[in-house]
């Protein structure tokens, strides 16, 4: 047998142990492009934490600082909604009811109708509507006395009345309620009419009143929207009044603003009123808080659409006063009544325990995300996303998810990556916070998690979705 030169074998070793090192440096840390990206947009690498890993494979092919917990915006949706169906079941569903204390005589109550709140996140003006057809049915069209609205369910003394970054009006910092009727939202529309504006508002509600000063602005419209100013001038029980101000282009035409501004009670107080006498009923009293009474009857049990119905609208459209029902009715349903968001976090903490998954750097404040203190590691979340894809429920966790270049926060993104139905994927955005996660499918039986963090002012500026797309696109290629 012929003996290579030790100088030979000395060369092969070192270009086997460079190859070695070259495959464990491509399976754990950043992609040569991506860094090159970063480097190119002054990105520091140690912002970002990236994890992503082939279903059933024992190893990740990329982890770069997964282990840190960082701020994920609303990708903590994907705890919270798993979570729930492990722990609910898809065909879970809640319950509004609405009880009389009184005598009811041809079609007249002598008394309250109490309306109680089961917590459902999905109470829209189309299923109140129903709800009240319902009512309607059973015989009732007049009301001789209040509603009373039992909003008991949640320990609403326990719940956070935060707003992230001082946008109080925003529908994305509306407080959860046992009792949510259209996540308390209001729509505000500024439209012409002959040669004034005009604010009209959906859904109507007794409660609001507008005080328009609006003056129209000739010429062309120039993106003026920034020259009206809406501010609640006065608020007490039963009314707020809020005064549009400043100046706006008709030739803009409708402008549009969706805001909440009314407290939750007042809100389904208002509305109700309006919506009642809108179906020929009538209310003669006001409205007041309260427990059903002992004596009440129970006149009508309105169910939920099912929570698989439920959490394609949070995942999708990231609705996070819906998330944070949902952390309410996980303490609701097993840690008991009233739930606090604390019980709700417990529930999440202990499935993730008993299901294997990480859960350490978790810091979980609402469910949603929706918070300067939530915490979660790329790690932990791509460990879960992977356990989700092995679970008996994957098929209506993945159907959750907003599907790249169709629906949901990435309707318009990953275009001409995969074809429909591959890329997964949702999002998370906060100030200095751009996060995504989810699934990416490269070849019939060949699905990834991923997971990327990226916490940093950069977030906000060029390099914002460019890191995401680029990541995604570079594991496609990898099929």
């Amino acid at each position: 047998m012929i003996q290579a030169p030790s100088t030979i074998k000395s060369l092969s070793l070192s270009a086997v142990l460079l190859f070695l090192a070259m495959t464990s440096e491509s399976q754990a840390g950043l992609p040569a492009g991506l860094a090159t990206l970063l480097a190119q947009r002054s990105v520091p690498p140690e912002s970002l934490s990236v994890y992503i890993k082939q279903v059933g494979h024992s190893s990740p092919l990329v982890e770069h600082l997964a282990e840190v917990p960082r701020n994920p915006a609303s990708t903590m949706k994907l705890v919270t909604t798993a979570a729930a169906l492990e722990l609910l079941g898809p065909d879970y569903r809640w319950t509004t009811g609405l009880f009389v204390d009184g005598k009811l005589k041809n079609g007249t109550l002598k008394g309250d109708l109490i309306l109680k709140g089961g917590g459902d996140p999905w109470l829209v003006m189309q299923r109140f509507w129903l709800l009240l057809r319902e009512l309607q049915q059973r015989g009732l069209q007049r009301v001789d006395g209040d509603l009373l609205i039992d909003a008991s369910l949640y320990d609403d003394t326990a719940i956070a009345n935060q707003t992230v970054d001082g946008r109080i009006y925003r529908p994305y910092n509306t407080r959860p309620s046992a009792v949510l009727l259209n996540f308390a939202a209001t729509l505000f529309r500024i439209r012409r009419i002959d040669h004034q504006l005009a604010v009209d508002v959906e859904p109507p509600a007794a409660t609001l009143q507008i005080e328009n000063r609006l003056k129209p602005l000739s010429g062309k419209c120039g993106g003026r929207t920034r020259d009206i100013s809406m501010d609640v001038v006065s608020q007490n029980r039963n009314q707020t009044t809020v005064r549009f101000s400043g100046t706006y282009p008709p030739a803009c035409g409708d402008h549009k603003r969706l805001r909440r501004v009314l407290p939750h009670h007042q809100y389904v107080y208002g509305v109700f009123r309006n919506l009642w006498q809108e179906m020929g009923g009538t209310l003669t009293g006001s409205w007041r808080p309260g427990p059903v009474p002992k004596n009440a009857r129970l006149l009508v049990n309105f169910k939920s659409v099912p929570l698989a119905e439920v959490i394609k609208n949070i995942n999708k459209f990231s609705n996070n006063v819906m998330s944070r029902n949902l952390l309410l009715t996980l303490a609701a349903e097993h840690a008991g009544i009233p739930a606090q968001p604390a019980r709700g976090i417990r529930v999440i903490r202990d499935w993730l325990q008993k299901a294997g998954l990480e859960d350490s750097g978790f810091v979980i404040i609402n469910g949603a995300g929706l918070s300067r203190d939530a915490r979660l590691t790329a790690r932990g979340l791509g460990q879960l996303l992977e356990h989700m894809h092995f679970s008996p429920l994957a098929a209506e966790f993945k159907a959750s998810l907003p599907i790249a270049g169709t629906d949901g926060s990435v309707r318009r993104r990953f275009r001409g990556v995969g074809e429909k139905g591959q890329l997964r994927l949702k999002t998370g955005v906060l100030r200095n916070v751009r996060a995504i996660a989810g699934y990416v499918q490269t070849a019939p039986g060949k699905t990834w998690v991923v997971v990327l963090l990226h916490n940093h002012s950069s977030a906000e500026g060029a390099s914002k979705l460019e890191i995401q797309e680029h990541l995604i696109r570079w594991l496609y290629q990898q099929k």
